[in-house]
């Protein structure tokens, strides 16, 4: 079942919601998660287990709830409003690049800059430069999980490896500076963002 799911996501198909096991035959729930999101899979994920012990891996898959088993109407309910919402919070932008209109999801910027008179969207495989300023851009993806760390910075919270007083990693290895008095600011809306 694992190898036909992924077969059709290959051939494009579309899941807003999976509700996996983590205990399967042959490629368990875990592993499967981990091969969806190495895809760039962005499909929201709510493991059903009764094994607690893997929870706390489930972060590592950036999985948006974990259920124990017997599995509670209630607490099902609630992880897929939390899905939905989340899934309405990335819908597709509408932005001029470089002469040009596309469509970009807000859960694939990595972050934006200032570059130079015009900024700068960083992509996981791709750069755009936009006419937009920060500050624009900045309301524009309110309540998307991103922060600004710096007057000529916007991160998205989903890239962020670890951060310090002075920066942030981001999954790739780059660093971002983050103003003195910026950085209550940026600990909170991180901490926030991974308590939501």
């Amino acid at each position: 079942m694992q190898k036909k799911l992924l077969e059709e996501i290959k051939r494009g198909q579309q899941f807003d919601l999976l509700l996996i096991d983590v205990i399967m035959p042959g490629l368990d729930g875990m592993e499967l998660a981990r091969v969806l999101r190495n895809e760039r899979e962005i499909t929201s994920i709510v493991f059903i287990s009764n094994n607690r012990e893997m929870a706390l891996q489930g972060y590592e898959v950036s999985a948006a709830r974990y259920l124990s088993k017997p599995l509670q109407k209630e607490r099902l309910k609630e992880a897929v409003v939390f899905c939905y919402g989340h899934r309405q919070e990335d819908k597709e932008l509408l932005i001029s690049a470089n002469g040009v209109m596309r469509k970009v999801r807000a859960s694939h910027i990595c972050y934006l800059e200032i570059y130079g008179r015009k900024t700068r969207i960083r992509l996981e495989d791709e750069t755009w430069d936009i006419n937009l300023s920060l500050d624009e851009l900045e309301q524009m993806l309110s309540g998307r999980g991103f922060i600004r760390c710096h007057k000529s910075f916007l991160v998205n919270c989903r890239y962020i490896r670890t951060f310090s007083s002075s920066s942030i990693e981001l999954a790739d290895g780059k660093e971002i500076p983050v103003s003195k008095h910026r950085i209550k600011d940026v600990r909170k809306a991180f901490f926030d963002y991974m308590n939501r």
